[in-house]
């Protein structure tokens, strides 16, 4: 008996300090300038972010299936991603002339910063996709955006890491990535995209959210205040996103839309192009 209880007491303890640190991670509300509360773009900037906070609180976090199922061995496998890339993309770059020439003949398109994502500083790729791949991108943010609004919470988009590799990127890439494949990547032939789950940006920023009049002297702090902590309880709740990250991708891939790897010493999902009743004979 007295092990018995000395266990549950140490569980309570445990769980006890796993609060503490859960809610330390959660930032305090913004402290109040001289003269908070006086006026309407003041109090809006409160209340929005108590209501982000709150809703942030009831939306669903991933559960482990929906997690699981979008990793080895239950998604599948990386040669598939291969056979869609080589079928579905372009030949990998022999160099710079190969990319020119794929994008004059529109066989490789642009990807740049819209309301669904922003490009991370690409170090070993290029912002360029097919664009059958773009589409779906696209239809990833279009989807992740709405679920996200039909919770309650202000637009936010998700990043992408990685896009388009020539082989002496990918190879340069193998030096300093572990997870990065040893031989040929299927971002080598524009196929697949890197999405990042644990940054996430408003856009464009909170302005939309407080509902005061622009005559208000505090309506500029009160906007910049409001973009700034809808961020910072972005990273705060990352896991929350994430989930509705994996629910759009999940469903993409059953529709046969997508093929999804979450990868597992990476922090991102690497997707490449599918199409339904995809045959590769």
């Amino acid at each position: 008996m007295k092990t018995a209880a000395i266990i549950i007491t140490a569980l309570a303890i445990g769980l006890g300090i796993g609060w503490v640190a859960r809610q330390a991670t959660i930032p305090p509300p913004p402290p109040p300038p001289p003269g908070a509360g006086t006026t309407p773009a003041l109090d809006s900037l409160d209340a929005f972010v108590t209501r982000t906070r709150g809703r942030f609180e009831q939306l669903r976090g991933p559960t482990s299936d929906q997690a699981n199922r979008l990793r080895r061995p239950r998604t599948p496998s990386y040669r598939d991603h291969l056979e869609r890339a080589d079928s579905l993309g372009v030949p990998p770059l022999r160099g710079e002339s190969d990319l020119t020439g794929h994008l004059r003949s529109g066989r490789l398109v642009p990807l740049v910063d819209n309301e669904y994502y922003v490009l991370r500083v690409l170090e070993h790729s290029k912002p360029f996709v097919v664009p059958a791949l773009y589409d779906r991108v696209q239809e990833v943010g279009r989807r992740f955006q709405d679920a996200v609004l039909e919770a309650g919470l202000p637009p936010y988009r998700f990043t992408i890491s990685s896009a388009l590799r020539t082989s002496d990127l990918q190879e340069d890439l193998g030096r300093t990535n572990r997870n990065a494949t040893s031989g040929t990547s299927s971002h080598e032939y524009g196929a697949s995209v890197d999405l990042v789950y644990t940054r996430f940006s408003l856009h464009p920023s909170a302005a939309d959210s407080l509902d005061v009049p622009f005559s208000d002297p505090d309506l500029g702090h009160a906007q910049r205040t409001a973009t700034r902590w809808a961020n910072d309880l972005a990273g705060v709740y990352d896991d929350r996103l994430f989930g509705v990250l994996a629910r759009v991708l999940g469903a993409m891939q059953d529709e046969g839309k997508l093929l999804v790897l979450l990868e597992n010493e990476q922090p991102v999902f690497h997707i490449t192009i599918d199409l339904p009743d995809f045959d590769d004979s």
